[in-house]
C-alpha cells in the first residue's frame, strides 16, 4: 500500500490539474517516507477513539475543558506511538509528534512537551544517577512534572528572581522560600492542578551567604496520594487564558519548604556536605555553553510550533481561494476564483513560501537539539560543545521570535482572505490566532529575546575590521570574515531575473546584515562615548538597528538552512519550484527592510525598489497555478486540520452547510425567547 493516499476529486481539481510537480513526491522529500508513516500512526491512534474527536470543545465547560485535555496526555503517553524512543530512533521525530500534536490539540501538544522536554530532558541532561529514576517516572507516566522558572516579578532578567534555596549544614538540605509575592512563580504549564514534581529555579545560597546564582532543583510539590500540595508549598491556578485553555497554568510560593540535598540537578555543579560549592566543569565556557543550550530547548520547539501553525492557517486560506469565486472580467457572467487575482496572490502566495523555508528550518534545527541532547545524557558531546551551544542560543533567541510574529501575521492574514466566514470558529483560524499568541510571550519576550542575539553579533564587528576569520559550528556567520569587503558593492542587479536568483538574494541579506552590523556596533560605541552606561548604550540601540540586526541574521540562517535543504532534490520542476519559494521568502522579507538598502547606500535609485517589488509579483504570479499543490504537500490530515474551509476535497460549501445546520441550538428556538420578544402585538 501507498504511504500516501490519493486526494479526493473535487473543486480544487481545476489548480491540482495544473500543477508542475507531483505533490506526493514532495511530501517525501520534505518528511522522508519513515517520518511520513510515523505521522499516519500518530494520527490512526488519534482517530481511534472517541476521546481525541477535535469537536465539541465548545459544550465543555472550563473545568471538563482541562479535564479533558489531562485526560487526553494521559492517554497518549500510554501509546508506544508517542513514547521518547522513537525520538531517539529517528530524530526529525519529534519536529512529526509537534506537527501532529499541535494541529490536533494545541493545548495536550505544550502539556506533553512540557512533560518532555522541559522536565524529563533537563533532569536527563542537568541530573545525576540520583535522579534519572525521576525522569523514568516521568515518561512512563508514574508521575506528572512541570519546568518553574518565571516569577511574577521576573521573566527574562533571571539574575534577578527571588526564589531562594539555601544549604542547611545541619540538616543536609536546601530551605526553600519565596521571600514575597513578586518571588512566585508562575505561569508555569501543569502546575496549577496538575504536577507532582517540578524542576524548579531558583537561587543558591551557601551557608556563608553568598549567592551562587540560579540552579536547577528537582522537587516534590504535591502529595502522590492526596494530590494536596505539601505543607510549605502554596500552588494556585491563574484562571483563563486568551487560549490554550486546556493548560492549567499555576502560581506558586514557598515557606521555608525544606528538600533533600539530592534535590539540587549536581551534573555540573554540587555542594559539600560542609556546604561549600563545588562547580564540577573545570572550563567555565563549556559549563556556560551547556547552561544555554538547555534554555534553548523551549525555544526551538516553539519555533517548530510556529511552523505547525503556519502550514496550516495558509493550507486552509489558499484551499478555500481556489474554490470561493468572487466577480470576473467585464462583460463576463462567470466569476473567478479570488486566488487568480494579484492582490489575493500578494496576500497568500509569500507566506507558503515561508512555511516551506520554517518548515525546513524548523525539522533541521530540532533534530540537531534531540542530537545534542542525547549526546549529552551519554557524555557524548562534541569537542565544541561550548561554542555550539553559544551559537544555538544566538539562533534560538532570534528564531523563536522570527517564527512566533511571522506566524502570528499569517493566520491574522489568512484570518482576513477568508472573508467573514473565516471569523467562523469552524474555520479553525480564530482559535489558532488565540493559541499561537501565547508563542510570542513565553520562553522569553520577544522583543526582550532578540537582544541575545544582537549582542552576540555586536562581538563580531572588532574582528570583521581587523579582517580575521570568523567561524562558528552552525556557519551562521562565517560570511562576516568579509563584511567590510561586502559594504564596498552596490546593488548591480538590472533585471528582475537577476534579483530572483538564489545568490543574489543570500548576497543582499549579506550585505544588509553587515552593514546593521556596523552601524549598530558604530552606534552603541557612540553611545558609550556620551557617557551612556554599558545598559543605556545597549538600550538605546535596538529601534531601527540592533533589532533589524537579529531579524535580519536570523532571516539570512533559515535561508541558508533551506537552499542547502533542496540542493539534493533530484527531480527538475520540484527543485526549480522550491528554489522560487526560497527566492520569495528572502525577497518578501528583504522588501520591509528596503530603508536600510537605500540608507547604507547599496541600493541608488529607484529601479532597485521598483525590480525588487515586480520580483516579488512576478513570484507569486509563477507560483499560482501550484499554490493548491504546494499546500497539499505540507497540509495537515483532514481529521487534524479539523476546518470547514480547509478540507482537502475542497468542498466548502457543503461542509459549511454542514456545520451551521448541525451546530448545537442552531435549528432551535431559545429557551429565552419570551424574556426579549414584545408580549404585545404590533398594529398594522
Amino acid at each position: 500500500m501507498e504511504v500516501l493516499e490519493d486526494l479526493p476529486h473535487g473543486p480544487l481539481d481545476r489548480y491540482r490539474n495544473r500543477a508542475s510537480f507531483d505533490w506526493k513526491k514532495m511530501r517525501l522529500f520534505l518528511e522522508s517516507e519513515d517520518l511520513v508513516r510515523y505521522k499516519k500512526s500518530l494520527v490512526d491512534v488519534l482517530q481511534s477513539d472517541p476521546l481525541y474527536d477535535p469537536n465539541n470543545s465548545d459544550r465543555l465547560s472550563f473545568d471538563e475543558h482541562r479535564r479533558r485535555s489531562m485526560l487526553r496526555m494521559k492517554a497518549i503517553g500510554d501509546r508506544k506511538e508517542f513514547a521518547i524512543e522513537n525520538f531517539i530512533a529517528n530524530f526529525t521525530n519529534l519536529a512529526g509528534y509537534f506537527e501532529v500534536l499541535f494541529s490536533w490539540d494545541p493545548s495536550v501538544g505544550v502539556t506533553s512537551g512540557l512533560k518532555m522536554s522541559l522536565f524529563s530532558n533537563v533532569i536527563k541532561t542537568l541530573g545525576t544517577e540520583q535522579h534519572m529514576h525521576l525522569a523514568d517516572a516521568s515518561d512512563n507516566n508514574e508521575l506528572l512534572g512541570c519546568f518553574t522558572l518565571t516569577e511574577i516579578g521576573h521573566g527574562s532578567n533571571t539574575k534577578m528572581m527571588q526564589t531562594k534555596a539555601t544549604y542547611d549544614k545541619d540538616s543536609q538540605g536546601f530551605v526553600i522560600h519565596s521571600p514575597n509575592f513578586e518571588a512566585a512563580k508562575c505561569w508555569s504549564g501543569l502546575l496549577g492542578q496538575n504536577a507532582t514534581h517540578t524542576v524548579l529555579y531558583a537561587q543558591l545560597y551557601t551557608p556563608d551567604g553568598v549567592c551562587h546564582g540560579l540552579h536547577q532543583f528537582i522537587i516534590q510539590i504535591r502529595d502522590t496520594t492526596t494530590h494536596l500540595p505539601l505543607p510549605g508549598v502554596i500552588i494556585a491556578d491563574m484562571g483563563p487564558k486568551g487560549g490554550m485553555n486546556g493548560i492549567d497554568n499555576g502560581v506558586m510560593m514557598f515557606n521555608n519548604y525544606r528538600v533533600p540535598k539530592s534535590a539540587l540537578l549536581n551534573r555540573n555543579v554540587d555542594v559539600s556536605q560542609d556546604g561549600v560549592y563545588m562547580p564540577k566543569l573545570k572550563d567555565p565556557k563549556k559549563m556556560f555553553g551547556s547552561s544555554l543550550h538547555a534554555l534553548s530547548v523551549g525555544r526551538i520547539n516553539i519555533t517548530c510550533i510556529c511552523s505547525t501553525f503556519l502550514s496550516k492557517c495558509i493550507s486552509i486560506a489558499v484551499r478555500y481561494a481556489a474554490v470561493r469565486k468572487q466577480f470576473g472580467p467585464e462583460g463576463s457572467n462567470e466569476e473567478i476564483p479570488i486566488l487568480e487575482y494579484q492582490l489575493h496572490q500578494y496576500r497568500l502566495i509569500p507566506y507558503i513560501a515561508n512555511a516551506y523555508v520554517t518548515k525546513v528550518f524548523s525539522y533541521f534545527i530540532v533534530a540537531d537539539n534531540v542530537e545534542a541532547t542525547v549526546e549529552k545524557y551519554m557524555n557524548m558531546e562534541k569537542p565544541d560543545v561550548a561554542e555550539r551551544g553559544i551559537e544555538i542560543h544566538a539562533i534560538s533567541s532570534a528564531c523563536k521570535p522570527f517564527a512566533a510574529w511571522l506566524t502570528q501575521n499569517a493566520i491574522q492574514e489568512c484570518r482576513e482572505a477568508c472573508g467573514g466566514h473565516g471569523y467562523l470558529k469552524a474555520s479553525g483560524l480564530t482559535d489558532m490566532r488565540g493559541d499561537n499568541d501565547a508563542n510570542i510571550t513565553y520562553e522569553g519576550e520577544n522583543n526582550v529575546l532578540i537582544q541575545q542575539t544582537s549582542n552576540w553579533l555586536l562581538k563580531f564587528w572588532p574582528q570583521a575590521l581587523r579582517n580575521e576569520p570568523i567561524t562558528a559550528p552552525y556557519n551562521s556567520i562565517n560570511f562576516l570574515s568579509n563584511a567590510v569587503q561586502l559594504l564596498k558593492e552596490k546593488c548591480g542587479f538590472n533585471t528582475t531575473e537577476e534579483f530572483i536568483q538564489p545568490e543574489n538574494v543570500i548576497k543582499m541579506y549579506q550585505w544588509l546584515i553587515s552593514h546593521l552590523l556596523k552601524v549598530s556596533y558604530e552606534r552603541h560605541q557612540r553611545n558609550m562615548s556620551q557617557g551612556q552606561s554599558s545598559f543605556d548604550a545597549k538600550n538605546n540601540n535596538q529601534v531601527f538597528f540592533a533589532k533589524d540586526l537579529s531579524m535580519a541574521y536570523i532571516q539570512h540562517f533559515f535561508l541558508l538552512t533551506f537552499n542547502k535543504f533542496i540542493q539534493n532534490c533530484e527531480d527538475k520542476n520540484m527543485k526549480l519550484v522550491l528554489t522560487r519559494l526560497g527566492s520569495l521568502f528572502g525577497l518578501f522579507h528583504l522588501e520591509k527592510q528596503v530603508g536600510h538598502l537605500y540608507q547604507g547606500g547599496y541600493f541608488q535609485g529607484d529601479k532597485p525598489r521598483v525590480l525588487l517589488q515586480e520580483a516579488i509579483l512576478s513570484l507569486c504570479g509563477v507560483l499560482k497555478d501550484d499554490a493548491v499543490t504546494l499546500v497539499d504537500a505540507i497540509a495537515p490530515d483532514d481529521f487534524l486540520m479539523n476546518s470547514v474551509l480547509g478540507k482537502s476535497d475542497g468542498q466548502v460549501y457543503q461542509h459549511l452547510q454542514r456545520s451551521i445546520l448541525t451546530g448545537e441550538g442552531s435549528l432551535t428556538r431559545v429557551k429565552w425567547w419570551d424574556e426579549v420578544v414584545c408580549k404585545k402585538k404590533a398594529k398594522l
